[in-house]
């Protein structure tokens, strides 16, 4: 057998075993429910008090799935923030970046960077995006979750939950923003929007 010969075979055989994982993953994907529902994240965070925002049956049909949240919070100085989580512990598709919703629906993003998260138990980067509409600006923090993972990085959690499912393992991912309107303080949105994802990885890393 000749180099040539030995080099087709395997490639013909790589592509055999991709196609068996790939497909292997589609109908898990398909066939698969979460057995958390992320509506179960309380209405109280912190100084923050929750309320659900109505998501319409067209909203739903695009991001493909129920197991969400859209909250809005405000706390006693009458401040308000906007929470929106959605999870699936088998279906990676429902998880987007954030940015193709939202330029979708008439929103300029004017900027975006990263912002560091530190805790005690995590150290991650989140993204940063600033956005602007008719005469309102609005400061968004956001990221994604692959396992015990938080990550700016939406192609790191896709590979990492690709590839526990694909030897049939449940890991819980999300996408988590938080957004509020920025006035003339931003450091004073930033801390508050910092503060408030802190207090929700917390709660995540409890509840799941």
């Amino acid at each position: 057998m000749n180099k040539n010969t030995f080099g087709y075979i395997a490639i013909i055989l790589l592509l055999a075993l991709t196609s068996f994982f790939a497909l292997n993953l589609f109908f898990q994907e398909k066939s698969s429910h979460d057995k958390l529902y992320i509506s179960i994240f309380p209405y109280r965070v912190g100084e923050w008090s929750g309320k659900d925002v109505e998501v319409t049956e067209k909203e739903y049909q695009i991001l493909e799935t129920r197991n969400l949240i859209l909250r809005e919070y405000t706390n006693s100085s009458g401040d308000k923030l906007f929470a929106f989580i959605i999870y699936s512990e088998t279906n990676r598709s429902v998880f987007h970046p954030p940015e193709v919703c939202l330029i979708g629906s008439g929103v300029e993003i004017v900027d975006k960077n990263t912002e560091e998260m530190r805790g005690d138990k995590y150290d991650f980067l989140t993204n940063k995006l600033y956005l602007k509409k008719d005469n309102t600006k609005e400061l968004v923090l956001y990221c994604y979750k692959a396992g015990k993972f938080y990550t700016d990085n939406y192609y790191f959690q896709q590979a990492y939950l690709a590839f526990h499912q694909i030897f049939g393992r449940q890991i819980p991912g999300a996408t988590i923003r938080v957004s509020m309107p920025m006035r003339e303080n931003e450091e004073a949105a930033l801390a508050a929007l910092k503060k408030f994802l802190q207090d929700t990885i917390h709660i995540l890393d409890r509840i799941l």
